[in-house]
């Protein structure tokens, strides 16, 4: 029996002999949450795997494409209260082991609240000096019960929350700072699951406020330093005057002034290109640890099921169910969400391995069809997808970069496409020597005058905060170590061919 998204009831049939195979299927839906148990239900139950699975994808799409450390505090405070299930949702960063100051709420407080709620000290509020001294989750189930100081008390009155969930956000030892979930309608018991997979996810988001920390820092410092050059540029030209005109024979020098400022530049240009760069791979590098947890866990219980479903079917095939084909659909239609979840857990763990190493062995039509698994809620409202794969063709190279590449050329590809619209994929060989993977859509395009632009780092056609310009650049990187070549054709309001060729193994 099921409500919503929940199971709430099971019934099997079976013969004495197979009571401890059926009891172990019950038991492993109530032990993941996936059953409701009349005994110990909570108001709020935690989500399914897959649901689970497709909000953290949502997070951790969302924080790859922005540099921004505001616009990612905001996606994770809304993204873990769509996780969790919670109304409200605040992040408070901790400045110099004494203040809080608010990093983002959700809903977004109102321009009239007092500034209380924005700055305060962190020894007016006890229940956040818990979380960050022990360094792991804290509870309030009722606030009206709660002992809370003066500055507690009026936050919890202007917000009406009832009930409280603190996870502190860990990094290498250090608290940075704190999400606090809460409840507004009614108070509430917090699950062990919701408890254990919050801090699970903070924990790992730690790792991306760190970073959007340190990408406002640099930003910081590239001002200084821009204004530096300017400062310098200004004295220089001042001086080049003078010089001038004090003597044409100082020309020469002049010149050469002049080039060593258009260096000067174009250094301090590599340099913040490399550290958005460094601070992207680094983001990529806490994606992949994530994902690599979140395909670990679900694993286990999906072996179980793949079993338990096996043992279900053999137990139908036996004489006295052979001819029930209403229990031989629901086994079918089991199996089959066993398998699409399957699938989802292998093209995660695709997107997230590691190898240094480029001799491995890539399957073309396996890493494409792995993408598009992975882009499924993306691509299924909108997009018809056609493809056409040659059989057999194999590259030599790293899988993991393979993979990035071709998530990066498709989720461009489906970008580009607003409303509904079409991408087809093709795979073939050009002669004995390359694999041809061409990429085509009909979505807005790319004007000739700026497509020889596409490859540039942090270049995008995209709205601001939609992307960093890193994407092309980091597949045009892949495509030369991998010693291929990439091709563009583009009409505006017509869409875009891209072909890949990487030598044929």
């Amino acid at each position: 029996m099921i409500s919503k998204t929940r199971i709430l009831h099971t019934c099997f049939g079976f013969q004495q002999k197979n009571r401890y195979f059926v009891k172990s299927i019950h038991r492993l839906f109530l032990n993941n949450n996936i059953m409701s148990n009349p005994e110990n239900e909570t108001h709020n139950s935690s989500p399914q795997s897959s649901q689970e699975i497709n909000a953290l994808i949502k997070i951790s799409q969302s924080i790859i494409s922005t540099l921004d450390y505001q616009e990612i505090l905001q996606i994770i405070s809304d993204g873990m209260a769509e996780l969790l299930g919670i109304e409200s949702a605040a992040i408070y960063l901790l400045q110099n082991g004494t203040d809080l100051y608010l990093g983002a709420t959700t809903p977004a407080l109102d321009k009239n609240m007092p500034d209380f709620l924005r700055r305060a000290k962190v020894d007016e509020h006890p229940h956040i000096v818990k979380p960050i001294q022990q360094k792991s989750p804290h509870v309030v189930e009722d606030t009206s019960l709660a002992q809370l100081s003066e500055a507690e008390r009026a936050v919890i009155e202007i917000r009406n929350l009832k009930s409280l969930l603190y996870f502190p956000f860990v990094q290498k030892g250090d608290v940075l700072g704190v999400l606090i979930l809460g409840t507004c309608n009614q108070t509430l018991k917090f699950s062990e699951h919701q408890i254990s997979l919050g801090q699970t996810v903070a924990n790992q988001l730690a790792v991306s406020i760190h970073n959007a920390l340190l990408v406002d820092d640099l930003k910081k410092y590239k001002n200084h330093l821009e204004d530096l050059v300017q400062e310098k540029t200004n004295s220089l030209d001042t001086a080049i005057e003078e010089l001038m005109a004090a003597n044409e024979d100082l020309f020469e020098k002049n010149e050469i002034i002049n080039n060593q400022n258009e260096e000067l530049k174009t250094a301090l240009q590599n340099l913040k290109d490399a550290q958005s760069q460094l601070i992207q791979s680094e983001k990529m590098a806490s994606l992949g640890t994530l994902t690599a947890g979140v395909a670990h866990e679900i694993n286990n219980p999906l072996n179980f099921l793949t079993g338990a479903s096996l043992g279900l079917e053999n137990y139908l095939e036996k004489e006295a169910h052979k001819d029930d084909e209403e229990l031989k659909l629901l086994v079918e239609s089991i199996q089959t969400g066993v398998e699409r979840i399957s699938n989802i857990v292998r093209g995660l763990n695709q997107f997230s391995r590691y190898n240094p190493d480029f001799n491995e062995e890539c399957q073309i039509s396996t890493i494409l069809e792995n993408c598009l698994i992975m882009m499924n809620n993306q691509i299924k409202d909108k997009i018809t997808v056609e493809k056409d794969f040659s059989t057999g063709l194999k590259t030599m190279g790293n899988v993991g970069k393979i993979h990035q590449l071709f998530m990066n050329l498709l989720l461009n590809s489906v970008h580009a496409i607003d409303n509904e619209g079409k991408i087809t994929i093709k795979t073939f060989p050009r002669g004995e020597k390359f694999a041809v993977i061409e990429i085509e859509d009909s979505g807005s395009g790319i004007d000739a005058n700026i497509i020889h632009k596409i490859t540039d780092p942090f270049f995008t056609t995209k709205a601001p905060g939609k992307g960093t310009g890193l994407g092309l650049s980091i597949s045009y990187n892949i495509i030369k170590e991998h010693k291929g070549q990439l091709k563009f054709e583009s009409e505006p309001g017509k869409g875009t061919k891209v072909q890949v060729l990487l030598p044929l193994r």
